[in-house]
């Protein structure tokens, strides 16, 4: 401890001080366990509750009765703060805790700085633990001091700025868990809503959705009466046939062609001495030349009988 060069200090008799440096493995036993540790510094309590309260910093287990020695730099520091909540000080004078500490343990530790009434002292440069403790910033600048007015991420910014960096940090401090967290979970629900949304649109406009076929293109025809006048196209005026019989010629420009009758099939006799075949009973027709012809057509069902 360092001593006065000019003067003396004449603290109170029951003032408690609480120290966390960043040599606090000065303070243990790293030869010993660390429940060995607490048994040796408070006799007078229980084994079984040295174990519950250091369960309580995350020291569970065979971290109790491991050497300190063979703990991380993290597992140190959770038995040098159990030390420090059993001791229950007055003062508590912590320079630089967060070394070795994870997210989760920072977190927890300005939970308990916010929670403790007495006095403290914090010289820390994480900005995850300054931003859930400081709540006010008094800047100390050619021999004065005055109090700087907003919160820790304007302060940053407006160093930022006298330092000449190009560019500004926008939003919150990476190192604000709480407002992290509150962040993107906002963000998480905001594009679950979007992509719920756009979803519900999609299928409604599918529903909507129906294939109809284009209308069928009418060729207009233009058709003859009776008379000999020829209708036009748009079927609203007829006009007079140049002959005085029936034009038949633009209506059979209009109609399908058709193919010409195969040569094969037998064509009718005018005189009705020969009758037509039909297409099944042409080959038998043809094999019986010599038969003599019948005088009514047959079906094949009753042909046997």
């Amino acid at each position: 401890e360092l001593q006065p060069s000019m003067g003396d200090v004449r603290p109170h008799g029951h003032l408690k001080l609480g120290r966390f440096t960043q040599h606090f493995v000065d303070v243990l036993d790293l030869e010993a366990t660390p429940l060995e540790f607490f048994t040796k510094m408070y006799p007078s309590d229980a084994r079984e509750d040295l174990r519950k309260y250091l369960g309580r910093f995350g020291v569970s287990g065979k971290m109790q009765v491991q050497k300190m020695d063979e703990l991380s730099d993290g597992q140190k520091s959770r038995v040098v703060f159990a030390k420090l909540g059993r001791d229950v000080p007055h003062i508590l004078l912590l320079d630089e805790p967060t070394n070795h500490l994870d997210m989760e343990s920072i977190d927890a530790l300005a939970l308990a700085v916010n929670a403790y009434s007495g006095g403290l002292v914090l010289v820390s440069h994480d900005m995850r633990l300054i931003s859930q403790v400081a709540k006010e910033i008094w800047i100390c600048n050619d021999r004065t001091i005055t109090r700087y007015k907003g919160d820790i991420l304007n302060f940053k910014l407006d160093m930022r700025h006298q330092m000449g960096l190009e560019g500004e940090q926008v939003g919150k401090l990476r190192g604000d868990a709480s407002v992290a967290k509150k962040s993107e979970s906002k963000k998480k629900e905001a594009d679950a809503k979007a992509a719920a949304a756009a979803a519900k649109q999609k299928r409604i406009q599918d529903a909507k959705k129906i294939s109809v076929a284009p209308p069928l293109l009418q060729t207009p025809v233009a058709t003859t009466t009776t008379n000999g006048s020829t209708w036009d196209a748009d079927n609203t005026k007829p006009t007079p046939s140049s002959s005085g019989v029936n034009n038949l010629e633009p209506l059979g420009r209009a109609l399908p062609t058709t193919a010409p009758a195969s040569s094969s099939a037998p064509a009718s006799s005018s005189s009705g001495g020969t009758k037509y075949i039909p297409m099944h009973l042409r080959n038998k027709k043809e094999g019986d030349a010599d038969a003599p012809p019948k005088s009514s057509y047959v079906p094949p069902h009753l042909r046997n009988r």
